[in-house]
């Protein structure tokens, strides 16, 4: 058999999601990873000496090299745009980091933009073992009827996570799981705020009503207490006509106790297994990979779908505002 080509892959972004990105590309065999734009260009290099590739000047010249097919984008969260602009502008393929964007008219020029170039949305948990099981089972639960999240973090992270709100840095992944089980648009949704340090929003809120009569209730924020043991606290559970999934994260009965308690281990998201990367993000990608080998456009976690979970952000972020239920006409 004749032995294929590897998609050419660079990445946009070198803070620890664009090193993230970095180490899973550079795992997978059948991508070749062949450069990195980052405005550190000292950092750039150090990644690039790590794990292959060109640091390139600008996005400009990474854009412009012809020679790459894919590329992911793990900028901060307000950033974005700029890029997948560009990108899209050259033809390449594209990876873009949840949330699609922090505004509505961001991300509907994004949708716009996607139209024409094989794009994905990052809400990688779509590709989560245990989630995928649920996605894959969807058509014999029967009706849907609760979603209910909950996202805890350390307060220390608000210091880097904080510099969007809690909707867009936390909840973006809950609010695409919501809208791709309920299938539909969402109907009305209502939030409220919780406030107890300086800054950026510290907690939120938000419950989500769909046509069909499933509705979906997000809570969470930079709750936990500054340890070092435990990272993230979340909870999942999905009710169906035929039964409820409960899924903890990052749970998976692996721990390690030392002087500072317990830790514990998310194997679902990103993982090394004797330097090869796995999880979810893992998957993402080689999904993505997939399609531009068969020529077909992405159907999970589509641009589409990072546009809607920004119309439900926006959304709860008014209600909070306005102290009412914001219909989604």
């Amino acid at each position: 058999m004749p032995t294929l080509q590897p998609i050419r892959a660079a990445v946009v972004g070198g803070g620890a999601f664009g090193e993230c990105h970095l180490k899973t590309l550079a795992s997978m065999p059948d991508v070749e990873l062949v450069g990195l734009y980052t405005l550190e260009q000292d950092r750039g290099r150090e990644l690039c000496d790590h794990y292959g590739g060109k640091c390139c000047s600008s996005l400009d010249e990474l854009a412009a090299d012809p020679s790459i097919d894919l590329v992911t984008i793990a900028t901060p969260e307000d950033a974005h745009f700029e890029s997948f602009k560009v990108l899209a502008e050259h033809g390449k393929a594209i990876y873009v980091e949840k949330p699609l964007a922090t505004t509505l008219g961001e991300a509907g020029e994004m949708l716009e933009l996607s139209r024409s170039i094989t794009a994905m949305s990052g809400h990688c948990l779509r590709f989560e073992s245990r989630l995928a099981q649920v996605f894959a089972q969807r058509e014999q639960l029967g009706r849907l009827r609760h979603l209910s999240f909950r996202n805890k973090r350390r307060h220390r992270e608000k210091a880097v996570y904080g510099r969007v709100h809690p909707a867009y840095a936390l909840f973006c992944h809950d609010i695409e799981l919501s809208n791709a089980l309920a299938g539909e648009p969402f109907k009305r949704v209502c939030a409220l705020e919780t406030r107890f340090s300086e800054g950026q929003v510290d907690a939120m809120n938000i419950l989500i009503e769909y046509p069909g009569g499933a509705t979906s209730s997000i809570e969470g924020g930079w709750l936990l207490p500054s340890q070092a043991a435990v990272a993230e606290n979340d909870r999942f559970s999905i009710d169906f006509e035929a039964g409820t999934f409960e899924i903890a994260l990052p749970n998976m009965s692996f721990s390690f106790l030392d002087s500072d308690g317990f830790r514990f281990f998310n194997q679902q998201y990103e993982h090394s297994v004797y330097g090869m990367e796995f999880g979810a993000l893992r998957s993402a990608f080689e999904y993505l990979v997939g399609c531009l080998r068969n020529g077909t456009r992405p159907e999970i976690s589509t641009i589409e779908d990072g546009y809607h979970a920004v119309r439900v952000i926006e959304a709860a972020l008014e209600s909070a505002r306005s102290d009412r239920w914001i219909e989604g006409d």
